[in-house]
């Protein structure tokens, strides 16, 4: 039998059968915390997990927590076994680099469409955003910047209002979270805090072809350091 990470509860139990509305918004919760937990690898590459251990850990039933794993395997972050069970998928510099390929078209495309469609109050947003990353550019806060660069994220697919390309990049921002995190070490917060501020200033101006360099520029910094990590070990 596989080995299953043991877990211990430690989560404010939630109600045990959430209905209608509240369905989605357990799932989300529990969606948002199990991420967190592969992402800063507390569920650790290789790692098996169960259905069973996952609710008990975040004190939630096991309908919510399955949809999240669906969620985080369409993330490519676990992999469902037949007939064995679930496990913590590893992390591929091979796959960052695919995922980025990828992901680089649709972060553009969210970025120009906010350039175009971002009302007042968004600019306002993204003005106080590229303010913040400016500041983590100088004061290499990861934290800070990690907060922001999620804000800034939710904001993007809500000013682009394109469901598709919503849906479409959400798992590869999760994806790409984890590989973040794990080669945090050789991460230059500050040059990424620059870029990512870069975007943000394009996209308050309206200017949509600086958007598209902008965006272009940051996703070049993030083959480059994938790229790097190809001569290190994972």
């Amino acid at each position: 039998m596989p080995r299953t990470q043991a877990v211990h509860s430690k989560a404010v139990p939630w109600p045990s059968a959430p209905t209608d509305g509240a369905d989605k918004r357990f799932a989300d919760r529990a969606y948002k915390e199990l991420e967190r937990l592969i992402v800063t690898l507390e569920l650790a590459p290789g790692d098996w997990i169960t259905e069973t251990s996952l609710s008990e850990r975040l004190g939630v039933s096991r309908t919510p927590v399955r949809e999240a794993l669906q969620r985080l395997a369409r993330a490519k972050l676990i992999e469902i076994v037949p007939r064995r069970g679930l496990r913590i998928t590893n992390v591929r510099v091979e796959d960052q680099l695919a995922l980025l390929e990828f992901r680089r078209e649709v972060e553009r495309f969210l970025a120009v469409q906010s350039a175009k469609r971002a009302s007042v109050g968004d600019r306002e947003r993204f003005h106080k955003m590229a303010e913040g990353m400016e500041e983590c550019s100088l004061s290499r806060d990861e934290n800070e910047h990690y907060k922001i660069d999620f804000e800034y994220k939710l904001l993007l697919v809500h000013t682009a209002g394109n469901d598709h390309a919503s849906e479409a990049v959400a798992p590869l921002w999760a994806s790409s979270r984890r590989f973040s995190w794990v080669t945090r070490a050789s991460r230059d917060i500050s040059l990424s805090s620059k870029l990512t501020a870069r975007v943000m200033r394009a996209i308050v101006d309206g200017d949509v072809a600086r958007t598209a360099r902008t965006t272009d520029a940051y996703m070049d910094a993030l083959e480059e350091l994938a790229r790097r990590s190809l001569d290190t070990a994972l």
